[in-house]
């Protein structure tokens, strides 16, 4: 009897007007959005190369002193992201690349501008950041934006009369007549909701994803192809909440027009209204650190590294410079405890910068459209944590390097090995070594994507939370439906 409710069901629903249009409206927003991807793809492809090859051929032409690659301040750029088709995230709101020498980071390029203003601006209200991210990201055209706006809202429309527009032309109370049990009812309507749905949204994928394979500029490894499935399933499960909303609210209203109404301030709520709540909620309880803030910080920090070399705690004269210093270690000793004490400023303020974003979202977490993108981010490697991911990868590699340095140092009798933040004392005093290095042996930065178990340990609770929403409204809409009056 089941299957007779799911062919039914499906029946119905393929020879509606609202399976024809959101058939069409599915497939070509899905073949517009492989077209966008494919031609930014291949211009940040060219670009990313670009300067990634120039980075590489400055680290080989300071090879010639071993004091002149520590001193080189390298850029590392963010690669492309094969499955930013899936979902782009935040990505493009984050720095592009990373500059840097084995000391500190230095000043960081952002695509539109030279700070992280803009990540502050996520959810912040400072003059000249008004724009809300939740909302410009809508601009993205990828398969997180299609199916969490458009599909969502198209769920809706094949549910809102599931149980109420039955009853409206009488079969309901036929099939009750029948002795049909109302659970056997309401899981094969169910099922078939979300078969239909399937059809729109799995031609609207396959037509994407050919137009991105077929293009010679995308390049998907046997990972990403891992993590593709999974996207799609977190997809069919965030429409599985749209399914059950609607047959919920079906099942508590009497006409298929409260039902819509319903449904519909609904989605508006649940899919922009809620996420975009993110700002306001983290404007007010999380207050993002100001440029002031930081020019005082790194005041005090030199404040407090000037008290200390006064006081004697680096030794006599360890401020000395010239051709010929007095206290090579002393000095060498206070410029790395400048530097530390400035990069650890550095690094306090872009946490506080970031900060607001994960706030405003944990408070956003119960909008399935939230877990559903936050989930759709860490599986695919992108947004958020793709940007901490490649800030921690690009500090290790530095640490690597520094280390490449101090051991190639040791080799050479000449050097003092005093590893010093100071451009002054590694080119004139010879606390480095000036001695040639092989390019080959001088590590590399390579950023390394997630496996898939390491990105689904990143979505688990989102996972879990979109799982249970779909579990509650299950209940309610059974429960529902078995008090429901077919009279």
């Amino acid at each position: 009897m089941v299957r007779q409710i799911i062919y039914k069901e499906i029946l119905e629903n393929l020879m509606s007007l609202r399976f024809t249009l959101s058939l069409l409206l599915s497939i070509s927003l899905f073949a517009a959005a492989g077209f966008v991807f494919v031609a930014k793809y291949k211009q940040e492809s060219q670009d990313y190369w670009k300067n990634t090859n120039e980075n590489l051929l400055g680290l080989s032409e300071q090879t010639k002193r071993l004091c002149d690659v520590a001193l080189y301040e390298q850029t590392v750029y963010r690669k492309p992201k094969s499955l930013a088709f899936c979902t782009e995230g935040f990505e493009k709101y984050f720095p592009n690349c990373l500059r840097f020498d084995i000391f500190s980071m230095h000043d960081t390029e952002v695509r539109r501008q030279r700070n992280f203003d803009l990540v502050r601006s996520m959810y912040s209200t400072e003059v000249g950041s008004r724009g809300n991210l939740d909302l410009v990201r809508f601009s993205d055209i990828d398969w997180v934006f299609i199916i969490s706006l458009i599909l969502s809202f198209v769920t809706l429309i094949f549910t809102y009369d599931t149980i109420c527009g039955e009853k409206d032309v009488g079969t309901l109370r036929l099939m009750l007549a029948a002795s049909i049990h109302r659970h056997k009812i309401l899981i094969g309507k169910y099922i078939g909701v979300m078969l239909t749905l399937g059809i729109p949204l799995l031609l609207g994928l396959l037509v994407n994803l050919l137009i991105v394979v077929s293009s010679r500029d995308v390049i998907i490894n046997a990972g990403d192809w891992l993590k593709i499935p999974t996207i799609v399933l977190l997809s069919f499960l965030y429409l599985s909440f749209f399914v059950w909303l609607g047959m919920f609210v079906s099942s508590r209203t009497a006409h298929s027009a409260n039902s819509m109404v319903i449904l519909l301030l609904a989605w508006v709520g649940l899919v922009i209204l809620i996420p975009s709540f993110g700002r306001i909620i983290s404007d007010a309880t999380c207050e993002s650190p100001t440029q002031a803030e930081l020019q005082r910080r790194l005041a005090e920090v030199r404040k407090q590294i000037a008290d200390d070399r006064a006081s004697g705690k680096f030794g006599k004269n360890a401020d000395s410079f010239g051709f010929k210093v007095k206290n090579p270690p002393g000095t060498a000793q206070l410029m790395n405890a400048s530097t530390e004490a400035h990069n650890q400023v550095y690094e306090d303020h872009l946490n506080k910068l970031i900060a607001p974003l994960i706030l405003g979202r944990s408070f956003t977490g119960f909008s399935p459209t939230v877990l559903y993108q936050c989930a759709s981010e860490a599986v695919a490697g992108t947004g958020i944590n793709r940007f901490k991911s490649l800030y921690q990868q690009v500090k290790r590699y530095q640490a690597e390097l520094k280390e490449y340095v101090r051991g190639k140092d040791a080799e050479d009798p000449e050097s003092l090995h005093l590893l010093c933040a100071h451009s002054q004392a590694i080119r004139d005093w010879g606390v480095i070594s000036k001695k040639p290095v092989s390019f080959d042996t001088v590590p590399k930065f390579q950023e390394r994507d997630l496996a898939l178990g390491q990105s689904l340990k990143l979505a688990i609770w989102d996972i879990g939370l979109l799982t249970l929403f779909n579990l509650v409204f299950f209940v309610a809409s059974f429960v529902s439906f078995l008090r429901y009056d077919v009279r």
